[in-house]
Parts: structure tokens; C-alpha cells; sequence
């Protein structure tokens, strides 16, 4: 099952960060918009959805940010829709630009679930378990460095209609966790600007295992797993400040930019070493014997 339609939304001043970019949560935003849409047509908009006590539970997402956008910009959503069986289902979406090119992309699995128990409204495709399988885990940390940690607020107000956090409010989390990381490593941006260094997020994985908890801190643990070539793999943990337990990670990939080139580069040593206490795997790329 496909949706072809190409639906638009417009980019505001309010959407742009501290680098006078549009926020990978809206981009996000505007798809968990669209993927509501679906559901809408398949007879279960948002209101019966909250009638019916049916929600959303998102499991994953795969993200690839590909072109920088501005305010006042119309995207293009466009959404394909793979459902499997026990009411899970695999959205890939692309975010087009102005001229038409794919500036982000993003799949989501995803189960529809009635009163905690699956809910089949999309007719089955394939089986669940392929669609799963299509999403690498994530390897837990194996306690090989330090790692940067801090906590953020959850408030009530940024919840949606269901009571709950969209999946964007992760993501805020782990952006929170990026700034922290290179606070916390005792580089300044003096320094970077010295290295003629920076890091860009282009996406990355999010495994999500439970919902984040209204009035009460996340803790956001962040450490490099390690460097490959011209990326940095950056891995993150959001886990409740009151049990302990892991409510989503992460797996991102950092791109080692050349400031005065505007182009990547292998990362400067004196960037490994200052990253080095924080670094889980500081001999380079992972091993079959680590994973």
C-alpha cells in the first residue's frame, strides 16, 4: 500500500536553529503529521483514534538528513506505506526542498495498538517480523569510556492530544544531549574554530522502548562509539531519572567538516585526543568480536 499524494507544509521563522537552519524536528513534525493522515483515510482520524483508546507506539526510525532549508520554504511530504501484520507498519517518507530534491528522509516502524494489544487497520502485506528485521539494533555500551550525562525537564505542556510525547520530543532530548557532549569535553567552540572543525548531524537511528514520563527529568548520556574516516559515531542513551530504565537511543552519524573548505574531513587529532575519555571505541571501527 502507497500513498503517492504529495502533501506540503510551510516552514516558519520558529523552525529555524541556532545555525539559521530548519530543525530536524520539523521535518519530523511534518511527517508524523502525514503518517495521521493515513490513518485518517483508512477511517481512523486522531479523534476516533482517542475515542477508541488506538494509539501510535513507535518503535524506530532511520534518519538521513540530505539539504538545508530555510523559512518560509514549502516541503513536499511524500509517504509510502508498508503494513505488516499485528498492526505494525513501515513508513518511509522524503521531505522534498523547494526545487523538488529530497532534503531529508525518514522510516518509521511503527504499531497500532487498542488498549495496549495490536489493532490490524491496515490490511496486512507482509509478515511483522520482516519489517522489524529491516531496522539494525543498536549494540549496548560496553562500558569501555566515560560519558557525558545530563538531565532534562519533560513538562507537561509540550504533550499532544493522547496525553503523550510525539517522537520530535526524543529527538529534542538528544539534540539537548549533543550540546551538553561538547560542553562537557572541554573543547570550547574556539577551539573547534582553531581545529577549523565542526561536527554536522546527518541522521542517524532511534530505537524507542518506552514512553517518556510527563513532570519528570530524562537523563541524556552521550559518548563517541568511534571515529571512521570523515565520521564520528555518536551514541546515546535517554533513560528515566527515577527507575534507571533505557526509554529510547540512539546511533547518530557526525560529519567532520572543514569550516574554511566547506567540505569533509578526517577528523584532526587533536579531536580524537580531546574526545578520548569519552570515546567507547578509540582504536577506530567496531570489530565483530565487539558486536
Amino acid at each position: 500500500m502507497s500513498a503517492p499524494e504529495l502533501h506540503t507544509v510551510k516552514t516558519r521563522f520558529s523552525d529555524l536553529d541556532t545555525q539559521r537552519h530548519t530543525t530536524s524536528r520539523t521535518y519530523e513534525d511534518a511527517c508524523l503529521g502525514d503518517r495521521y493522515r493515513i490513518l485518517e483515510e483508512a477511517g481512523y482520524d486522531w479523534k476516533r483514534m482517542l475515542e477508541d483508546s488506538v494509539r501510535i507506539n513507535t518503535i524506530a526510525s532511520d534518519i538521513r538528513f540530505l539539504a538545508q532549508q530555510m523559512e518560509n520554504m514549502e516541503l513536499g511530504i511524500r509517504t509510502e506505506v508498508r503494513p505488516g501484520e499485528t498492526g505494525v507498519v513501515l513508513f518511509t517518507q522524503e521531505v522534498l526542498g523547494p526545487n523538488e530534491k529530497v532534503a531529508a528522509e525518514i522510516r518509521t516502524l511503527i504499531r497500532i495498538e487498542k488498549d495496549r494489544q495490536p489493532l490490524q487497520i491496515l490490511a496486512a502485506a507482509e509478515s511483522a517480523e520482516a519489517l522489524i528485521a529491516s531496522f539494525e539494533s543498536i549494540l549496548p555500551f560496553s562500558g569501555r569510556c566515560e560519558r557525558a550525562a545530563t538531565d532534562r525537564d519533560l513538562f507537561y505542556c509540550e504533550r499532544n492530544p493522547f496525553g503523550e510525547y510525539n517522537p520530535s520530543q526524543y529527538w529534542r532530548l538528544l539534540e539537548e544531549g549533543r550540546w551538553h557532549f561538547t560542553a562537557d569535553s572541554g573543547l570550547s567552540l574556539e577551539d573547534l574554530v582553531a581545529l577549523d572543525t565542526t561536527l554536522f548531524y546527518m541522521g542517524g537511528k532511534i530505537r524507542y522502548h518506552r514512553p517518556l514520563v510527563p513532570g519528570r527529568k530524562a537523563r541524556v548520556r552521550t559518548w563517541i562509539r568511534n571515529f571512521e574516516k570523515i565520521w564520528s559515531r555518536m551514541r546515546q542513551e535517554i533513560t528515566d531519572s527515577v527507575t534507571g530504565e533505557i526509554l529510547a537511543e540512539s546511533l547518530d552519524d557526525l560529519l567532520v567538516v572543514s569550516v574554511s573548505k566547506s567540505r569533509p574531513k578526517k577528523p584532526p587529532e587533536q579531536l580524537v585526543t580531546g574526545f578520548a575519555r569519552v570515546t567507547e571505541f578509540a582504536e577506530g571501527r567496531v570489530t565483530d568480536v565487539d558486536k
